[in-house]
């Protein structure tokens, strides 16, 4: 028997099995203005109940009657602005004659909190417009930042952008693999931004060669073709792209192509963004080596014997092999000396990846004119005078100057050095890249709640980046906010979020949402945490347990010996990280133009900027994690690595450390890090 109530205020209740499903749809809106307040928490005290607004103001919150009692109390709390508390009994009374609640403004917040808070309600807007396109149409994700200023914009899938300038500023408008373009704000006309590509640029001043060229065409599973007018989604390596170190087709594979997660080592699976599965019931690729179809990853494959691999993976490239290849298809073509070899080399016999290099240890000293200056200081009043003329003379402060200047002021006094840090996120408000800095830093030194107010902030101005949901679950988990955390996790899990399928962060977000369901399950409402999509996710972890059982075992083949994590602020920026193993093997992943382009692209166009490693029943002894970076930026806002290594990640002696480094400072190759495994 099903009963149903409906209320004025959306406030639904069906009888089911005996007890009332409730839930509560209704708006949060600023008292003052009438706007949606985004990310308001909206809980019941003391439960494991709870969910936050959208950036329309709208929150759902669905619990079983017999949890919540008349007495309950019903709370509404968002930065900025005073707590609402009421009691459930009353609650139930409001809610029959409106859907609304509106939050005053709190004039006691800490300045930069109400300043950063209120900043998206408060905006007057930007005033100039413009798009900004090429010659094949409008580009999505390009730059647009105004120059000496932290002000900065992103055009959408459109080209369109929008920014706060005046007359006289100096626009900066690039993006990947595009000629840098400034131009002078004259007027407040829409302005037309034209990029030219770094091969249009060649075109201008050198004569091509009308040669066809043969490594053009690629076999597509309809016979060769010039990989430029294949009319479907593709992308394509050959032997030239392979390197000598490589020992396996996950060797090749990795990192070579956008959108494309593999799951294990040894058996690997393989999904590709564009394939007709989703993230609850993924399609898995399929193999088509030399006209042979494999469903299983071919593992006998000589890495060093492919002449060239093509992904298809659109309805149109994918139609020859029929349903079984709805996930994908990778068109592997071998060279002949190996069709007729039915011999396989020892892949310890392979040259090309022995490590022979000393490096020298990453240093976070800094020289720079200005903290030679207040070196000099002989007091912290005498320290702070000499600041304040430094910025008085400074035409505009950088982030590294901020960031260096904390630095140095920490050891005067933690409140004025941390102080420069919110001076910057404010001055940074509507600069995604500046701000994903600052948050970083602020992690580093242990100011998680100050970096999750950032971190809601980046939410509210970029709502359709991957990485603004990742970066906020995996905050509020480190401040044990548990129920909003598990809230994000399962709304990214299930697809719930409007315009933004995570899929270039899965297996990131899969093992912390799992994290945090085998560490924390008890803080909030597992029963309805989304376990089944984390076993399509995790395929080698045993997470057929009981929910329900009262002592929950947390299943022993989860948990890694190290979890190495990097974080970036840009994805533009171009850098390369190197594992050397303590048999002194090296595996690279580079994030370049040059060996990764389709990934920075994919990155770019879904906004996300993050790649965890994974070191697990591996060589004893000492591994070495080296960084070059190869991007020549502005010193206003460079990019800023953020580096954290999980030792015993997801058991229970976890540690963890988290550096910070100004890619713009690294002139040489350096080792970051070392991780002695024993």
């Amino acid at each position: 028997m099903n009963k149903q109530i409906f209320l004025l205020f959306f406030l639904c209740c069906n009888f089911i099995f005996s007890q009332y499903q409730i839930n509560i749809k209704a708006s949060v809106l600023d008292q003052k203005t009438n706007k949606p307040i985004s990310l308001a928490n909206v809980n019941f005290k003391y439960t494991k109940i709870g969910a936050f607004t959208s950036n329309s103001g709208v929150f759902n919150l669905k619990y079983d009657e017999k949890l919540i009692n008349d007495d309950d109390v019903f709370v509404i709390n968002a930065k900025g602005f005073k707590t609402i508390e009421i009691k459930v009994s009353q609650l139930y009374k409001f809610l029959r004659n409106t859907n609304k609640f509106y939050l005053q403004r709190d004039d006691n917040t800490n300045s930069w909190v109400k300043d950063l808070s209120l900043s998206t309600i408060d905006e007057s807007g930007p005033n100039l417009f413009g798009k900004v396109f090429s010659v094949s149409g409008p580009i999505q994700g390009a730059t647009i930042r105004i120059k000496n200023s932290l002000v900065e914009a992103q055009s959408d899938f459109d080209g369109y952008f929008n920014i706060d300038a005046q007359v006289g500023d100096i626009l900066v408008v690039n993006y990947l693999g595009m000629i840098e373009k400034q131009t002078v704000v004259e007027d407040f006309d829409d302005l037309y931004v034209l990029l030219k590509t770094e091969a249009q640029i060649l075109d201008e001043v050198v004569l091509s060669s009308t040669n066809k060229n043969e490594d053009n065409l690629v076999d597509t599973g309809y016979g060769r073709k010039n990989k430029d007018a294949v009319g479907f989604s593709n992308s394509t390596i050959t032997k030239k792209d392979i390197s000598a170190g490589a020992t396996s087709l996950v060797d090749v594979i990795r990192g070579k192509f956008a959108g494309v997660r593999i799951e294990g080592y040894d058996t690997p699976r393989i999904t590709i963004r564009g394939g007709t599965g989703s993230m609850n019931t993924p399609a898995y690729a399929i193999y088509d080596v030399d006209g042979l179809i494999f469903e299983d990853f071919p593992n006998f494959i000589n890495a060093q014997q492919i002449e060239s691999i093509t992904i298809l993976k659109s309805y149109g490239a994918t139609n020859r092999y029929g349903s079984v290849g709805r996930g994908g298809v990778f068109v592997i073509r071998m060279n002949s000396l190996y069709k007729g070899s039915s011999q396989t080399l020892d892949s310890a016999l392979i040259k090309g990846n022995d490590y022979e290099e000393e490096l020298g240890m990453i240093s976070f000293e800094n020289n720079s004119k200005y903290i030679k200056e207040l070196e000099e200081a002989f007091s912290f009043e005498n320290a702070k005078e000499i600041y304040i003329k430094q910025t008085s003379n400074l035409e505009f402060k950088s982030l590294p100057y901020y960031f260096d200047c904390y630095d140095y002021f920490k050891r005067w006094n933690d409140d004025f050095a941390f102080y420069i840090l919110t001076d910057a996120v404010i001055s940074a408000k509507s600069n995604p890249k500046a701000l994903k800095a600052l948050a970083y830093k602020m992690e580093s030194i242990d100011r998680n709640l100050d970096a999750e107010l950032v971190y809601e902030h980046l939410l509210k101005i970029r709502p359709y980046h991957e990485q603004s949901y990742r970066d906020l679950a995996l905050i509020y988990s480190k401040n044990k906010k548990y129920v909003l955390a598990a809230d994000i996790y399962k709304k990214i899990l299930l697809n719930q979020i409007d315009e933004v399928e995570v899929l270039g962060l899965q297996k990131t977000i899969a093992n912390e949402a799992y994290h945090l369901y085998s560490n924390n399950r008890d803080a909030f409402d597992f029963k309805n945490f989304p376990i089944d999509v984390l076993k399509n996710i995790l395929p080698n972890i045993d997470l057929n347990k009981n929910i329900n059982q009262k002592t929950f075992i947390r299943p022993k083949d989860f948990g890694y010996d190290y979890r190495v994590v990097f974080d970036w602020s840009d994805s533009n920026i171009e850098f390369n990280v190197q594992f050397v193993s303590p048999s002194k093997k090296f595996f690279n992943w580079s994030h370049t133009k040059f060996e990764n382009k389709d990934q920075l692209i994919d990155e770019i166009k879904f906004g996300y900027n993050t790649e965890e490693f994974i070191i697990d029943d591996s060589q004893k002894g000492e591994w070495l994690i080296n960084i070059d970076t190869f991007s020549i930026e502005s010193d206003i806002n460079p990019t800023f690595l953020k580096y954290t290594v999980y030792k015993n990640y997801g058991r229970d002696n976890e540690i963890s450390k988290t550096s910070v480094i100004n890619l713009n400072r690294l002139s040489q190759k350096l080792t970051l890090d070392k991780l002695f495994y024993n």
